[in-house]
């Protein structure tokens, strides 16, 4: 199961397993998908969809963007199922990315602005809201609360690996061979996969001002510095 907050590299990493790991390309399970019909907010019902899902396609990735606590109360079930990667990324370039992809729908999926640094300053609102189970502050907020509630919860666990976004994408080889420990040897390709392959991309880049990358970091430490600095992104 990989899991991430939106725009953090989630299908870098999918597609880097299934390369490197002979996952089938076609089995890539969508835990966000409504044909699964599940009630995310009854912890049972998501281990028992979980369990189906593992004896239904065991050799199947499943992705999902759901903050710890839809897991919590049967995290350690689920991990009897299955390995958990969590990638986390550099939080100004997911409040860029995300920003942008905000602009790319018809309905109303979250906040929308002219600046970077105005989204993530926002609260978030619309479609968005169903990754959580209550409000948060801002979008900053939201994605300190995402990950810090995974990678606490990896500490102990030996079935959750952490993975940052900038050592898959700048040391892939010695990243991805890695995971060997805990998916047995690596049976496929050490190249790594196009970064954007599977991903919705966001609108033209030129349609949006250039962001201001040190004034977005600058709040983004203000909002959530505590988060950067324990994962070395300030």
């Amino acid at each position: 199961m990989v899991v991430s907050h939106e725009r953090s590299g989630t299908h870098f990493l999918i597609n880097s397993l299934q390369r490197a790991y002979d996952f089938p390309v076609g089995q890539l399970i969508n835990f966000d998908q409504t044909t699964l019909n599940i009630n995310y907010f009854e912890p049972e019902a998501v281990a028992e969809v979980l369990a189906k899902i593992v004896e239904q396609h065991p050799q199947s990735i499943v992705k999902s963007h759901h903050p710890v606590e839809f897991f919590d109360e049967v995290l350690d079930d689920v991990l009897k199922h299955l390995i958990v990667f969590y990638i986390h990324r550099d939080p100004v370039d997911v409040m860029i990315s995300f920003w942008r992809y905000m602009h790319l729908w018809s309905w109303h999926e979250g906040p929308r602005s002219a600046r970077a640094a105005e989204f993530a300053a926002a609260e978030p609102e619309g479609q968005m809201l169903r990754y959580q189970m209550r409000q948060r502050r801002n979008m900053l907020d939201r994605w300190a609360h995402h990950v810090d509630g995974w990678t606490m919860r990896a500490e102990g666990r030996s079935r959750i690996f952490v993975v940052r976004y900038d050592q898959l994408r700048n040391n892939y080889e010695k990243t991805i061979s890695g995971f060997s420990g805990m998916l047995g040897p690596r049976t496929g390709s050490l190249t790594p996969p196009n970064r954007r392959q599977n991903v919705i991309p966001g609108p033209p880049a030129d349609r949006f001002e250039r962001p201001d990358r040190d004034a977005l970091r600058t709040v983004a430490e203000a909002e959530v510095g505590d988060t950067m600095r324990r994962l070395g992104y300030a």
